[in-house]
């Protein structure tokens, strides 16, 4: 350890000295300093703030009997120190604003306008990510031609949940809509979108056993359109030859579940966006009615394909199907099930009926299960270290399943919430790492994945969230917390940590985490409505200002906003009844 770093007196206390507790240190000294006590900072210092957007520009007095001092009672217990405990004058002074509870009215919190209360730079984020879908990338991004896909859902989830394209964020929509050029502009950009995915898809030739085709509807179906077109056929040794596929990580790359997972969710949002809105908007006013329709109509023309294209990444084992694998002849692990899982859900594919259910079988989640490890995460495969991405996709491909019950649930909760950081705030993703922002979401969100399901689940009736604790089973505010004042780039975009670059990535999972950690847990999940949307009323103790930090609310399963799943899985409801229909005809 560096003898010339005067580190906070409230540092994380370790058994044992080594290089690990030493990168942990010198992360805690990074950070302290975005954790001074803003009434101690100079009004030359303030106004900079101010001048970059981390402060309101109006100021008011507060009364200094009713300022907030020192932390929370929360943080002081998660941070180990009494909240009344005087610290160091020299050294930094961890500073929690005012925790706002969501029994207060929103519109009177605004009205109260603390001069220290942290926000969100909103336009800058939006400037970084929109420029990103809009303008050419520089030559460094070719280390990332693969995933063309991923990059816009990045950008786009970001804008969604920073409200870029609703409507009371285009005043536009009240004035006729396309004549405004920068809601033109959005709805063209929209509209590249669905463009590039549609360039993303590549067909693969598949066979199946001509019995399989009979028995599955939905493989039947496609069977029919393609006999019409021309593009299937039957050989002598009974196998029927479909065209199927998936997205690639850019154009006329091999399909990949990946890229797959990525493209149906921007589809997704743009469906959402476009004719999720009608309610609100009238279709005649809505400028991206027309993306939403494209985005609809290639969703709908690839669905089956792309199931197809699924059937044949299964994994069997003694005549089961147990897992998935990434792409053809690629690996196979927990990612490969749930970027499997989450098109499919969206996109009307699963079957509860086990005996109609082509896709899935018992055995995948207890394949997935054989990944927890004995401090309680998942690894990527049996035996694999546990991590937070890897908990993640195993936690909330079990959900869909509706299999959570078969793991050990105790220890899983155990192994999440010592992720959480006690000086910083943030997740790291592996024991004995370092606090990383994109965990805000991985594991942030599977803790929410995992609280919900226990309110759902437990018998005793006790639920997370109960007046005695609100919130999650994490330190939100503590979360929020880091995002805000170390995560934040304020030229626009987040990052790792402060000594980090911003990118797309970290942009997504940090506001991901920001909105996961804002939002009261819903009833339920898959949610039926948005009562526990982005009501302003129904949100978790937050951090800042309330007037511009609070987020679209994104669901914790799937990662897109709430409304969006709804919409989409409302949509293909229908298809998915088609397809039952069908089966019960070839039956007869």
């Amino acid at each position: 350890m560096s003898s010339t770093h005067s580190y906070p007196s409230n540092r994380t206390k370790h058994v044992v000295e080594s290089k690990s507790t030493e990168a942990q240190q010198d992360t805690e000294y990074e950070c302290a300093p975005f954790f001074v006590d803003l009434k101690s900072l100079s009004e030359s210092q303030l106004d900079h703030l101010r001048s970059v957007g981390l402060l309101g520009a109006v100021c008011v007095e507060i009364d200094e009997s009713t300022a907030p001092q020192g932390v929370s009672a929360k943080a002081a217990k998660l941070l180990g120190v009494n909240e009344t405990e005087k610290q160091i004058d020299d050294e930094p002074r961890v500073e929690l604003l005012e925790e706002i509870r969501p029994s207060t009215s929103i519109n009177k919190v605004v009205g109260v306008q603390d001069p220290y209360a942290i926000r969100l730079v909103r336009s800058a984020h939006i400037n970084y990510l929109s420029n990103a879908l809009s303008e050419p990338l520089s030559r460094g991004f070719i280390s990332l031609d693969a995933s063309h896909p991923w990059m816009i859902y990045w950008c786009l989830h970001s804008l969604d949940l920073l409200q870029y394209f609703d409507p009371h964020s285009d005043t536009s929509l009240d004035s006729g809509g396309l004549h405004d050029l920068e809601t033109l502009q959005k709805s063209q950009l929209l509209k590249r979108i669905v463009s590039t995915m549609k360039h993303c898809w590549t067909d693969v030739s598949l066979q199946f056993d001509e019995d399989e085709v009979k028995k599955n509807g939905k493989l039947t179906e496609l069977h029919k359109i393609q006999q019409k077109e021309g593009i299937s056929s039957t050989n002598l040794q009974g196998k029927i030859e479909l065209i199927g596929g998936g997205f690639g990580g850019g154009p006329q790359q091999m399909p990949h579940c990946a890229p797959t997972y990525a493209a149906v969710l921007t589809l997704c949002i743009i469906a959402g966006i476009g004719c999720g809105q009608e309610a609100a908007v009238n279709r005649s006013q809505n400028p991206y009615h027309e993306a939403g329709r494209l985005a609809i109509a290639l969703l709908n023309e690839k669905r089956l394909p792309m199931y197809a294209f699924f059937l044949t990444l299964r994994e069997h084992e003694d005549g089961e199907r147990i897992a998935f694998r990434m792409h053809h002849d690629g690996e196979i692990d927990v990612r490969a099930t749930y970027c499997i899982l989450t098109p499919c859900h969206l996109l009307g594919l699963l079957d509860k009926d086990e005996e109609k259910n082509h896709l899935l079988s018992p055995p995948i989640a207890h394949y997935i299960a054989s990944c927890q490890t004995y401090e309680g995460g998942f690894g990527a495969e049996p035996f694999n270290e546990a991590h937070g991405g890897y908990t993640f996709c195993a936690l909330a491909a079990l959900r869909i399943l509706d299999f959570v019950s078969i793991i050990n649930v105790e220890t899983l909760r155990s192994w999440l919430a010592r992720r959480q950081l006690e000086f910083e705030g943030g997740f790291c993703g592996r024991t004995n790492k370092l606090v990383d922002g994109c965990y805000s979401f991985w594991q942030g969100g599977a803790i929410a994945v995992l609280d919900c399901w226990y309110n759902e689940n437990n018998a005793t009736g006790e639920k997370i969230g109960s007046a005695d604790e609100e919130g999650l089973s994490f330190d939100e505010v503590m979360l929020q917390r880091y995002i805000l004042l170390c995560a934040q780039d304020v030229n626009g975009g987040l990052r790792d940590k402060p000594s980090k670059p911003k990118d797309f990535y970290h942009s997504c999972y940090n506001l991901s985490g920001l909105s996961v950690a804002q939002h009261a847990l819903s009833s339920s999940w898959p949610s039926t409505s948005c009562e526990a949307g982005d009501d302003d009323t129904n949100l978790n103790s937050l951090f800042g200002d309330a007037s511009v930090n609070i987020l679209g609310k994104t669901d914790p399963v799937l990662n897109i906003r709430l409304e969006r799943v709804m919409y989409a899985t409302e949509q293909f409801r229908s298809a998915n009844e088609r397809n039952d229909q069908e089966i019960r005809g070839n039956e007869t």
